[in-house]
């Protein structure tokens, strides 16, 4: 599976879902603030957040809240188009967006059993949009989300003639 960045709107579409999914991964960033996506993901620390798809169980502790919320994580988000409000709200709500992520490719690393991407895709204020979460899997800790980024999808220009 690719990295679902060149779907149609109606692909787009039946990839979201209806009812519970599309409204878990709807995410308006009025109001969005650091401390408020910080507190959400400090409530997070020490539970088993699981992928509905894979079953994987992941977890968010201290150090994982700090990488997401760390300059270079909001740097990711903006320089594809995403403001720092924007990232902030995805990041209060990334136990929906890890619920309903689709695993998009894992790889092998040498500091852990596996690195594993994923996307979930979600309306963000008003426009489809992927998350992509990355979740470490270490023997001894299992899985941790150790990184999120907001990306534009983009869809294929049509010919005039």
């Amino acid at each position: 599976m690719d990295m679902n960045e060149n779907r149609q709107p109606d692909e787009f579409g039946e990839w979201m879902g209806t009812g519970e999914r599309l409204s878990d991964l709807t995410v308006s960033s009025d109001g969005a603030s650091r401390e408020k996506a910080i507190d959400a993901l400090d409530a997070l620390a020490g539970r088993e957040l699981v992928n509905t798809e894979t079953g994987i169980k992941a977890r968010v502790s201290t150090r994982q809240r700090k990488k997401i919320m760390s300059g270079v994580a909001i740097e990711k988000s903006k320089s594809n188009g995403f403001s720092a409000a924007q990232h902030f709200a995805l990041a209060a709500r990334l136990d929906k967006a890890w619920e309903h992520a689709t695993l998009v490719k894992t790889r092998d690393d040498r500091n852990a059993a596996s690195i594993k991407r994923f996307a979930a895709p979600l309306m963000m204020d008003g426009e489809p949009a992927l998350a992509y979460i990355t979740a470490k899997e270490s023997v001894e800790h299992g899985h941790r989300i150790y990184s999120l980024e907001l990306k534009e999808i983009k869809y294929p220009q049509s010919r005039t003639t």
